[in-house]
């Protein structure tokens, strides 16, 4: 669990090879979250550099 900016977040793995490859098959997938701090889960996409492989985000 992750509470601050400042944490170090993580993909499982084999996950940012699994989203490349959809998204370069021209799957669109779209990520959510049910955090009560939407500023961290954004901070943490970012910093995972995954943001753009997602066609909707709703955090």
């Amino acid at each position: 669990e992750c509470r601050s900016k400042h944490d170090t977040p993580s993909l499982f793995p084999h996950s940012r090879g699994i989203l490349t490859a959809l998204k370069d098959q021209g799957i669109q997938t779209a990520i959510a979250s049910k955090s009560p701090t939407p500023h961290i889960a954004t901070t943490f996409l970012d910093k995972l550099n995954i943001t753009s492989m997602f066609a909707a985000k709703v955090c």
